[in-house]
């Protein structure tokens, strides 16, 4: 993909120090926590269908100091998983009440968590592109709309054969989208947004 012309955003994932926090674009992709030893560790895995996707994530999970690996899923899905780690308890807290995943209270998604989600589950579409989330019912689903919003990346809610999600559409939408989540991970194809 082209990106010239693009000039990407001071608020925007490049500028920005990696996190741990960006982790919650992870469960914006359908992300799940897996809590060990009392709760005083925790995983996070997703499952993603290209290989590209398991590439780029891993090497966004590097970035923030966490070691990961891959593992074959059911319906030729990949599986990338982070180490259990005493680090990520307080964040796999943050995100459930019991065994149900919750969004927390103070959630404000960063460019960079976007980009994760944008990694983990965005597709290029005729129609623009789209940010698949798994649960079209669920309540992470209802709130990421507003997410989008406040990065000020409006985005229509959608339903169809491909999966549920947000839509970002038009030259001005997509270009902001392009701005915030930076350059385009190696083997995405057209699978980016373009700006």
């Amino acid at each position: 993909m082209d990106n010239r012309g693009v000039q990407f955003s001071l608020f925007g994932a490049e500028a920005a120090d990696p996190l741990v926090e960006d982790l919650d674009g992870v469960l914006f992709a359908g992300g799940d926590w897996v809590r060990a030893d009392g709760g005083a560790a925790a995983r996070l895995s997703v499952l993603v269908p290209e290989q590209w996707r398991a590439e780029a994530l891993r090497a966004e999970l590097a970035d923030r100091g966490l070691d990961s690996d891959t593992a074959a899923a059911p319906g030729d899905l990949i599986a990338v998983r982070t180490q259990i780690t005493e680090r990520l308890a307080p964040h796999a807290l943050r995100w459930t009440r019991g065994a149900a995943l919750r969004p927390p209270a103070d959630l404000a998604l960063s460019a960079s968590a976007l980009r994760l989600w944008a990694i983990a589950a965005g597709r290029a579409e005729e129609a623009g592109f789209l940010l698949r989330m798994p649960d079209p019912d669920g309540e992470l689903h209802r709130i990421a709309g507003g997410q989008l919003a406040r990065l000020g990346v409006t985005a229509v809610e959608v339903g169809s054969r491909i999966g549920a999600g947000w839509r970002v559409t038009s030259v001005k939408r997509l270009r902001r989208l392009a701005e915030l989540i930076g350059a385009p991970p190696a083997g995405c194809g057209p699978d980016w947004p373009r700006g």
